[in-house]
């Protein structure tokens, strides 16, 4: 009797610490949850782009009849053009996006003054004598381009690992205004027998016109890394709607510098050139624009 006494709450005591183990077992997961990452969530992202231009022109100007060619590299803009009086711009490109959609702008102010230095003169031969002219050639344009674009592909890793290439398609509208004036300095020398005459004269003309081009085209990018991008782009347009024929190409690089709680700030690096041909009128009431403006651009690039 005294062994059961003794034992009774040793027995007891082991019974409830073996139930209360198997019931904190059973408590503790036997395996650690997975993690898993929040999903995205859907929106839309904006970029603004405000870049220069260091523009050259190649082509001609028609006004009124009379025909200014020009052929001249930023350098010699630059050096023959009062800044800012007779050269000046405002450019900037924006997108807003969302997945697969997105709606592209580019906005151009341009004010060029060309002088008669930069610019081709042109003589005839006359019997008994020649005429010569020289023109200078103030250009000032508004162009605003806005177009829709869709993702048709994507490839992960297609160059490298960890890159990306995604390729649009996109649609819309180049919007144009411009206004040109050519001043032209004619001289002119008769000889008749062993008499020689000679006369100057200066004429000015100027026009304001405006247009809107439809236009289709492609763009590329591509992901280097996490912070460098690449754009590649190409558009046609006019088709006779506004201009005879228009066509832009446009490359850029981005390396992302740095961020804020807002914004992501990129520079960016590239060459734009654009070539529209439009005329209007005939004669002595002839407006003809064809030419190229092309050139490096480089900016920053505030994406949020």
């Amino acid at each position: 009797m005294r062994w059961r006494f003794v034992h009774r709450p040793m027995v007891a005591l082991a019974i409830m610490i073996a139930v209360s183990g198997n019931a904190f077992a059973a408590d503790m997961p036997t395996k650690a949850a997975p993690l898993t990452p929040a999903p995205a969530i859907p929106g839309w992202t904006f970029s603004l782009t405000p870049y220069a231009w260091a523009i050259s022109l190649d082509g001609s100007a028609t006004v009124k009849g009379r025909t200014t060619d020009v052929d001249a590299n930023f350098f010699q803009i630059l050096d023959h053009t009062q800044f800012p009086k007779n050269l000046f711009e405002l450019a900037a490109l924006g997108e807003a996006r969302y997945d697969r959609f997105a709606l592209l702008t580019d906005i151009v102010y341009l004010k060029a003054g060309l002088g008669a230095s930069i610019t081709r003169s042109r003589s005839i031969d006359a019997i008994g004598g020649a005429v010569g002219a020289s023109a200078n050639l103030k250009l000032e344009f508004v162009i605003a381009e806005f177009a829709a674009a869709y993702e048709i592909a994507r490839w992960n890793g297609l160059f490298s690992p960890g890159s990306s290439t995604a390729l649009d398609l996109y649609a819309g509208g180049r919007a144009w205004w411009q206004h040109a004036e050519t001043d032209l300095t004619v001289s002119g020398t008769l000889n008749v027998l062993d008499l020689s005459l000679t006369r100057e004269g200066f004429f000015s003309s100027s026009k304001s016109v405006s247009w809107v081009d439809p236009l289709v085209g492609a763009r590329l990018r591509h992901q280097f890394a996490p912070t460098w991008n690449f754009v590649l782009s190409g558009d046609v347009g006019g088709f006779g709607v506004g201009s005879k024929f228009s066509w832009q190409v446009l490359a850029l690089l981005e390396h992302e510098i740095c961020r804020s709680n807002t914004a992501t700030w990129s520079a960016m690096l590239g060459y734009k050139a654009l070539n529209a041909d439009y005329s209007q009128g005939s004669g002595l009431t002839l407006y003809n624009y064809d030419l190229t403006i092309h050139g490096p651009i480089f900016g920053v690039t505030a994406r949020f």
